[in-house]
């Protein structure tokens, strides 16, 4: 077997150990389509590096018992950054997926990136010190953002959430303040990510809606997330709404994100200030999230006003997903980010009656809208992941910045589950 196979068949391979827990190389081979003969020889490998080991054996019928392998969860650990201009969460996680270890933070607000990737370095190694975790045995660590993005520079290609923010070197910025390689990824495919692997999800094809100070989405296919030409796929928030005119921050009109995302209906509440006194809310950018959780409480606590502000945006957050749905032809549509934390029911329902009258899939099945397990911390969790499914011993993926103590290898996608 080449180099390059090796690597696919590992990723493959501790990908399936990881989502299963303990699974034999039997159960290996039948999900992953190799031989057995190749599952034999990879798993060794991986048994060598002290990447799995055995737990057991499994008895079935009067033949001999399986071996059951799991994942060595220190046998090393990765760091995922969510970064959004209202909040951040960072979280430390271990070889098996197990989040060990998290902390929300302030978002970016105004600050210049340098200032914010400042903070994320004292933070994080204040967060490895407190988790016991040494900073020799992270891989990586995956930093989370709104896109567009180019992956390859680490860099974002918009002016938000200030026009420092453009083409700044975040990847490699950051590599340098933490001695790590640092991989970017889009924050509705990291959520999708996190979904994929944290989640007893039964498919593993389904769309994603996520909703943090702007709107996103994500797909998955097969167990492997659609990015399209440049990793900057599924953007339902950009997705123009019949009627709708507001600007956007991309240039365009009436986009799902100008029309429904929180910063729509924070305004919408300033715009009658007896709404706004009532629920405290102040408009700061900045707090855009928090201003944007005190109606989801209000409504959550019997306010007809915000119960009505909400179910609007809901409305064309699920016109947004069916086009999502007729894309794609999901049948299951989960939603994530902080925004829906408190909110998330109250979307839930009002997107699945979209789907059920408007998705054209409806007629062989209404698609399925579910909240995330991880609602507010996915995208994190996600891009730790992301660094975890990288095998040992190969060249840094599109968007690391590597370091003489990188242990962080490509980022090929792997199918889970599939041949």
């Amino acid at each position: 077997m080449d180099g390059v196979a090796q690597t696919t068949s590992s990723r493959r391979l501790l990908d399936l150990v990881r989502t299963r827990g303990t699974i034999s190389r039997v159960e290996l081979a039948q999900l992953s389509g190799l031989t057995s003969p190749t599952v034999t020889h990879v798993v060794r490998g991986l048994l060598d590096l002290g990447l799995v080991h055995e737990v057991g054996v499994q008895q079935r019928g009067r033949g001999q018992p399986r071996r059951l392998l799991s994942v060595t969860a220190d046998a090393g650990y990765a760091v995922g950054i969510q970064v959004d201009l209202t909040t951040t969460t960072v979280v430390v996680v271990d070889f098996a997926g197990t989040t060990v270890a998290s902390t929300g933070l302030r978002g970016s607000g105004r600050r210049s990136p340098d200032r914010t990737v400042a903070a994320l370095v004292d933070h994080v190694g204040d967060l490895l010190a407190s988790a016991g975790v040494p900073p020799g045995q992270v891989l990586g660590v995956g930093l989370v953002t709104h896109g567009p993005q180019d992956r390859d520079r680490g860099v974002l290609l918009t002016a938000q959430p200030t026009p420092a923010w453009k083409e700044y070197p975040l990847t490699a910025r950051l590599s340098a303040g933490l001695g790590l390689p640092v991989l970017l990824e889009n924050d509705a495919t990291a959520a999708a990510v996190g979904e994929l692997w944290t989640t007893n999800l039964d498919t593993e094809t389904f769309g994603l809606v996520y909703m943090a100070s702007g709107i996103g989405g994500a797909v998955v296919v097969d167990g492997v997330a659609y990015r399209g030409r440049a990793s900057n796929a599924v953007e339902v928030g950009h997705v123009p709404l019949p009627g709708a005119r507001t600007g956007c921050v991309c240039g365009n009109h009436g986009c799902t994100q100008a029309e429904a995302g929180p910063a729509a209906v924070v305004t919408q509440v300033l715009g009658q200030p007896d709404l706004a006194r009532r629920w405290g809310v102040r408009g700061l950018a900045e707090d855009t999230l928090a201003d944007f959780e005190r109606v989801a409480r209000a409504s959550r606590d019997g306010d007809d006003d915000a119960t009505d502000l909400l179910t609007r945006s809901a409305h064309r957050v699920g016109q947004a997903a069916t086009v999502l749905v007729n894309l794609f032809d999901v049948d299951t549509v989960l939603l994530a980010g902080p925004a829906f934390a408190t909110a998330g029911p109250l979307y839930r329902r009002v997107v699945a009656g979209e789907l059920e009258r408007y998705a054209l899939s409806r007629t062989l099945s209404p698609p399925r809208v579910a909240m995330s397990d991880q609602v507010a911390t996915v995208a994190a969790v996600g891009g730790a992941l992301s660094v975890l499914r990288s095998a040992p011993g190969s060249p840094p993926p599109p968007g690391v910045q590597a370091t003489t103590t990188s242990r962080l290898p490509a980022d090929q996608t792997a199918t889970i589950g599939a041949p």
